[in-house]
């Protein structure tokens, strides 16, 4: 095993946003409170942050008039309810600060005693010494510039629906037609937006969605023992009927994210020299053969070149 240095999230977080704030300019610092005082501990409601304020502070937030005012148990008492029921008692400005509601605890008389020092920073109305923050705000860090940033895309012209059984039977020099003339761009096997459907690719009379599976050999029609919607649910018998997915893939091309965000705006994409004859084969996502983009009978259909392991049949 190796010796991985072991990172504590929420110590990581605490640590982080004390820098941050720090080279902010706030006025911040990591002490350990060593002086007697009455602490209220206060913690955001969810607990993504909490900490502890001086009760002698609260006391001008809520009437100017209290400045200076003996502390009683039942004064105690009031301002933690002020604290708790009011929807914004404390002037917060910090992000890592938000807070809907507040959830306050009982009044603790003496010197804390944390088990690690706690960030003190000034809010502008009080001093709020925390001892846990968990949300960390990264406001200088650089934007992910798009053009930097590259994916492989393929981009689909159509697919074909079948089990596993029929795929069993396929050789090169077989055609594979095209059931479901759908075009889009697939970014690692998942489908990121459609595209409007290549012209050079349309039959004026005959671009329809076809219901047949089939090649030189043979003709398989659908059923539902062979084909399978996605949000099917139906239960299969054995593994030959397990369900499988053919994309014809067009072609594909290394693009940045600023270029795949233009291609979903204009969902067009242009065809390449004879892209036609080099069409891929994916079957439930994997590349399993290549073939040549063909018209039988006014359908689209791929005739295959290679199938699997190369040009050679394999079964």
């Amino acid at each position: 095993m190796f010796g991985l240095r072991k990172v504590n999230r929420n110590t990581h977080t605490f640590e982080t946003t004390f820098q941050n704030w720090k080279e902010n300019g706030e006025d911040v610092a990591l002490l350990m409170p060593e002086f007697s005082a009455k602490w209220l501990p206060i913690a955001e409601e969810s607990g993504s942050w909490s900490g502890w304020v001086l009760l002698g502070e609260i006391f001008p937030l809520i009437s100017s008039e209290l400045a200076g005012m003996a502390l009683m148990p039942e004064t105690e008492r009031l301002i933690g309810e002020w604290l708790s029921l009011s929807s914004s008692p404390l002037n917060l400005k910090h992000p890592e600060l938000k807070y809907n509601r507040l959830r306050v605890g009982k009044v603790f008389d003496g010197v804390l005693s944390p088990a690690q020092p706690l960030i003190r920073i000034w809010t502008g109305e009080l001093n709020l010494w925390l001892d846990k923050v968990t949300v960390c705000q990264y406001g200088n860090a650089p934007a992910l510039d798009k053009k930097s940033l590259y994916c492989s895309i393929h981009f689909v012209i159509g697919f074909s629906k079948t089990c596993y059984r029929s795929l069993v039977d396929i050789e090169v020099g077989d055609v594979l037609l095209i059931s479901n003339n759908l075009a889009y761009a697939v970014i690692y096997n998942t489908k990121i937006f459609d595209l409007i459907y290549p012209e050079e690719l349309k039959m004026a009379d005959h671009f329809e969605y076809e219901e047949d599976f089939e090649t030189d050999d043979f003709d398989i029609k659908k059923n539902e023992s062979e084909i399978y919607d996605e949000n099917d649910d139906q239960m299969i018998n054995s593994f030959e009927d397990l369900p499988v997915k053919i994309e014809f893939v067009l072609g594909k091309k290394i693009m940045n994210l600023y270029e795949i965000d233009e291609l979903c705006a204009k969902r067009i994409i242009s065809l390449l020299s004879e892209s036609e004859k080099n069409i891929e084969i994916r079957v439930n996502g994997a590349l399993t053969g290549y073939g040549e983009l063909v018209e039988v009978d006014d359908k689209l259909g791929v005739e295959i070149h290679s199938w699997l392991s190369g040009h050679n049949n394999v079964k």
